[in-house]
């Protein structure tokens, strides 16, 4: 028996051999040559498997694909990328694949964090431009030594991204609507507080929660205003969570202090960013987990799930549909 398994993300050359590389025998991979809706079609239309990444897979995918038995996402923002509906009025179930995510996601942040301090997108690209400014930002870049850092959302990229900035001696605090274990707070060295009281008080403030109708535009312009000046944000959750209009405007005025973006409220993002203007703006197509050995982890676990599912054994990571 062959399994045929539709990787619906658009997939370049090297990307392809890497999945290909961890395909077990029994399957067959198709990949999406555009976005074309009759492709998508024909191909769904043969599809017993769909693994989900950032392009969404709507209730007409779903619809469309008869043969359609299991939906895996490959990494674990499924909220607002895949049709649960659709897929609990047919009882098709869907599993996420957290190894790797959050290791990555907050190697990336704090990346973003340091590279938006120190503008270094800006000193490159000037650089490479043949224009030198070994003292122009220095009255104006910061890091992470000492600096107050406000995780909002202490899930499992939350608790990796503290975990790794301890040895920057930052001082952590979080806020996130679920009680955390005092004992995981003490060994995080996080202090818990009000969300008001996290942005009026952190020098940089990085994000960590699904996109829900909680989170959507929980950063607006009320927030930016609260926030200390100077302020950087930094955002590797979701595009929504932030109003792009406030946040353009907390920029302009001088109110923040920068931001780093892997996610935007459209995406592709399509012809020059708004955020282009700023030296004080790093900005990323959100691909914060997306790491060679990370994405060698998720098909490893993605094809492990697959083969327990048709071999009758309990999916690892099923959402509760």
């Amino acid at each position: 028996m062959t399994v045929r398994l539709l990787y619906f993300v658009p997939a370049h050359a090297p990307l392809r051999a890497l999945i290909e590389a961890e395909r077990p025998e029994g399957y067959e991979i198709v990949y999406l040559e555009s976005d074309d809706e009759a492709e998508i079609r024909a191909k769904l239309a043969d599809a017993e498997v769909v693994m989900v990444g950032a392009k969404v897979l709507l209730p007409w995918h779903v619809e469309a694909a008869p043969k359609l038995r299991l939906v895996l996402h490959q990494g674990v923002g499924y909220h607002d990328t895949v049709a649960t509906t659709a897929l609990r009025d047919r009882q098709i179930p869907l599993a996420i694949t957290p190894g790797g995510t959050p290791e990555g996601v907050a190697e990336h942040a704090i990346m973003m964090m340091l590279a938006t301090g120190r503008r270094l997108a800006w000193q490159d690209a000037e650089l490479r431009a043949g224009r030198w400014h070994s003292n122009t930002v220095r009255a104006e870049a910061r890091g992470l030594g000492g600096a107050r850092v406000g995780i909002i959302g202490l899930g499992r990229i939350g608790k990796q991204v503290a975990k790794r900035l301890i040895p920057f001696e930052s001082v952590l605090a979080y806020h996130d609507i679920l009680e955390i274990d005092p004992a995981v707070e003490h060994a995080l060295r996080v202090e818990r507080l009000p969300f008001d009281e996290l942005i009026a008080t952190s020098d940089f403030i990085t994000l960590h929660v699904p996109l829900t109708d909680l989170t959507h535009h929980m950063i607006g312009g009320k927030e930016i205003a609260a926030m200390k000046d100077g302020a950087i944000l930094i955002n590797c959750a979701r595009g929504p969570v932030v109003s792009e209009p406030a946040l353009l405007e907390g920029l302009r005025s001088g109110k923040l202090g920068g931001a780093g973006l892997d996610v935007f409220e459209i995406e592709p993002v399509v012809g020059p960013s708004p955020f282009a203007e700023f030296r004080n703006v790093v900005l990323t197509p959100h691909n914060a987990p997306g790491t060679r050995d990370i994405m060698q982890q998720k098909f490893q676990q993605m094809f492990a799930n697959a083969k327990r599912f048709f071999g009758g054994e309990t999916l690892a990571d099923k959402i509760d549909l």
